[in-house]
């Protein structure tokens, strides 16, 4: 299955959330940097996929996606400082495979590392703020994998 739909969740508390039909990568977008816990939310299906998908840096903040793309238009750096970054995304393209998975990588390499079945986005997502570099990565061939859920307590 493809990825379908984008969003962000954005909270003062660690998380992700649980907030169905959503599934969300477990990296925050300000990890070691402060601000808002942001956290980028996914879902799967085989309709409309996402067949482009890549992060952009302004020094100031947006109003609209560049022509063309998608966007939720959250700063992925909210409350950090730094540039003010963005997700974007292109779906159903003509020619292109479909966006199978999703992954973010936190790390002190100034270049993003080789994943095997993944190509890197190059923007560090903590860019102007500090902190470890945050690589995006994405896949046309490797599912996301399957989220485990647990009910820990019933009211």
């Amino acid at each position: 299955m493809a990825i379908q739909q984008l969003t962000n969740q954005v909270d003062d508390n660690p998380g992700p959330g649980y907030q169905p039909p959503w599934d969300f990568l477990l990296v925050d977008t300000n990890t070691g940097v402060g601000g808002k816990y942001i956290y980028i939310g996914y879902t799967l299906g085989d309709r409309n996929p996402v067949t482009s998908v890549d992060f952009i840096a302004y020094d100031e903040a947006q109003r609209n996606p560049p022509p063309g793309w998608h966007w939720t238009g959250q700063d992925l750096k909210e409350g950090a400082g730094g540039r003010f970054i963005y997700m974007v995304w292109k779906n159903d393209e003509s020619g292109k495979q479909p966006i199978t998975a999703l992954q973010l990588l936190p790390t002190q390499q100034s270049k993003p590392p080789a994943i095997s079945g993944y190509e890197p986005i190059n923007q560090d997502l903590n860019q102007g703020a500090g902190g470890p570099y945050i690589w995006p990565y994405y896949s046309t061939t490797i599912p996301m994998q399957k989220k485990q859920e647990a009910v820990l307590l019933k009211k």
